[in-house]
């Protein structure tokens, strides 16, 4: 090698050295120059895909990527293939069209009432609900697809609504038509990124965007396009993996505060009000990952007032505060005593089943067991921490969840549903009472009512009591010996003569569930005389105790004193 290729050599590369080391430099410095991601414009989740497959991959799976779809082959799950749904006289013919389109056609005794094209799809796991365009507007259509069974239904059987009057003839198109609701500035906020309703009130029209349908990447780590662009600089992706340094132009859920980290999934998991609808219609949501949640809203309690009405929320909450309805987890989390604990110590967004996406090790007894394995709980290990300190008692989408309120079961409580009296459904409440004092500890047996079941008494209460309890008597563990047949019998009566669609078809897979039969050809929103008629033939061959005409009668009249609707 000559003395002058050797220089230019070195030359180069202290050169590329210095070229080096002022890149460095300059990531460094673009590493701690904080970002203000409001207003950030956002990259899509197929941008993160590019340097994120296995996370991307992850969260393809989830039922947040497919909560809200454009209409087509692979998103739509109900049947099209002209299928008949009948409620209130009202005949529903779901069809597709000539180009391939999914057309529902309305028809009532004069003819038809209405047809809708379907643009999108809501929903994926339970339930598919139906979304359909008229001018700017999307409106949400009065029926749904009910995917674990496999059916059409009426929405009043998803929410708890009362039949409307004129169920056994034909009712009203207000009553029909009840929950049908703009997506524009209600659904869209949680169901997709970066939404904006775009309310232009001075000319009454929206001008709704979405940065991307369905719950993607930048609902939890915020807008990501600087994020992106940055990091195509390979020099700076090999920074940021070297260093333990946060990348300021996104937002890491893992490195916020149990606090922030909660309001995160609080956003969408806990009903909030704001002061300011305006802003939020006019240009959606300020929220960004990172921010305090109460700067902008804050979540609905029981007495949170509404127009200077302190009830206006009452119903969605037990008496003592505890949410009743989903949605409100975040509230439930609030709520409990548990200190430091944050949504992503039990939830994994990118593993697990997605059903719930609970972290493998924090199923079963996992999830309180790290904070809380010295506590002796064996003389009472048939059940799981989670049976007992989140009993379900909250109502959703036909379907009872659990309590994200921990708390200490309680059997003397009044004021909200005990974890005990609902797995001991059959037994007065006195037992239950001195049952809990032999085993934990506690005042002594006293029940206003010595021959009271908690339980089964509270089919005598509102829509979400009954609600509660009519999944608890579908439970088989430690069943009594002839508690089925009595069972079935209040579940049958139930399918027969409550007034809640919904609250029949929870009778009727509590019935299932007991009976170990499929229990086929009962239609929880047909009229009342085909729904008897339905019950006498699944009933014929059982054993089923029914109940005396005289207690049935004192349940349904005291029921009917709570035929509330309970809001969505």
């Amino acid at each position: 090698m000559s003395a002058r290729f050797a220089l230019a050599v070195g030359a180069l590369a202290a050169a590329a050295l210095g070229a080096l080391g002022w890149g460095l430099a300059a990531v460094r410095a673009d590493l701690e120059t904080p970002r203000d991601l409001h207003g950030a414009p956002h990259a899509t989740s197929r941008e993160c895909q590019r340097c994120h497959p296995s996370e991307y991959a992850s969260w393809r799976r989830t039922f947040h990527r497919t909560m809200t779809q454009e209409a087509s082959d692979v998103s739509v799950l109900a049947d099209f293939d002209g299928a008949r749904h009948v409620y209130g006289g009202v005949e529903v013919r779901a069809e597709r069209g000539p180009a391939g389109s999914f057309e529902l056609t309305f028809h009532g005794p004069d003819g038809t009432l209405a047809e809708a094209t379907v643009a999108r799809t809501v929903g994926s796991r339970r339930v598919q609900q139906y979304l359909a365009r008229e001018g700017d507007v999307l409106f949400r259509l009065p029926v749904a697809w009910d995917v674990a069974e496999g059916r059409w239904f009426h929405m009043n059987a998803a929410f708890l609504t009362p039949d409307p009057p004129g169920l056994d003839g034909v009712v009203t198109l207000a009553d029909y038509n009840r929950h049908v609701t703009r997506w524009n500035d209600n659904c869209v906020f949680c169901h997709n990124v970066g939404a904006n309703p775009g309310w232009t009130p001075a000319r009454e029209r929206y001008a709704t965007e979405v940065a991307e349908l369905g719950i993607a990447c930048e609902a939890c780590h915020g807008p990501a396009d600087e994020h992106a662009r940055r990091n195509a600089n390979p020099l700076r992706r090999y920074a940021l993996h070297l260093s333990d340094a946060p990348d300021p132009t996104v937002v890491n859920p893992a490195r916020l505060s149990p606090t922030a980290s909660a309001a995160v999934c609080g956003r969408c998991h806990g009903q909030r009000i704001t002061a300011n609808v305006e802003r939020f219609l006019r240009d959606g949501d300020p929220f960004v990952p990172g921010d305090d949640l109460a700067d902008y809203s804050r979540p609905l309690a029981r007495d949170t007032p509404l127009r200077g009405d302190d009830s206006a929320f009452a119903a969605r909450f037990w008496p003592d505060g505890t949410a009743r309805l989903t949605a409100y987890e975040y509230q439930g989390l609030l709520a409990s005593p548990c200190e430091g604990l944050t949504c992503t110590d039990c939830h994994g967004m990118h593993e697990g089943d997605p059903r719930g996406q609970l972290r493998p090790e924090r199923e079963g007894d996992g999830a309180c067991l790290g904070c809380h394995a010295d506590d002796d709980h064996d003389r009472h290990a048939a059940t799981r921490c989670v049976d007992c300190h989140m009993p379900r008692v909250v109502y959703g989408v036909v379907a009872v969840h659990r309590s994200h309120r921990i708390a200490i079961p309680d059997p003397w409580r009044e004021d909200r549903p005990d974890a005990c009296s609902l797995c001991h459904a059959d037994r007065p409440l006195g037992w239950v009472q001195a049952g809990y004092a032999g085993i934990f500890g506690g005042p002594v047996a006293r029940s206003s009512a010595p021959g009271a079941r908690a339980a089964i008494d509270a089919l005598a209460g509102d829509p979400v009591e009954r609600a509660v309890a009519l999944a608890a008597l579908g439970r088989t563990e430690g069943l009594l010996p002839g508690a089925r047949s009595t069972r079935l019998g209040i579940l049958f009566d139930t399918m027969r003569e409550d007034p809640y669609p919904a609250l029949r078809t929870l009778a009727h897979r509590s019935a299932r569930a007991l009976a170990g039969a499929p229990l086929a050809g009962f239609d929880a929103t047909a009229p009342a005389a085909a729904r008897r008629a339905a019950v006498a033939r699944l009933a014929d061959g059982l054993e089923v105790r029914w109940p005396a005409p005289e207690e049935a009668a004192a349940l349904r009249m005291r029921a009917a004193n709570h035929t509330i609707f309970i809001g969505e």
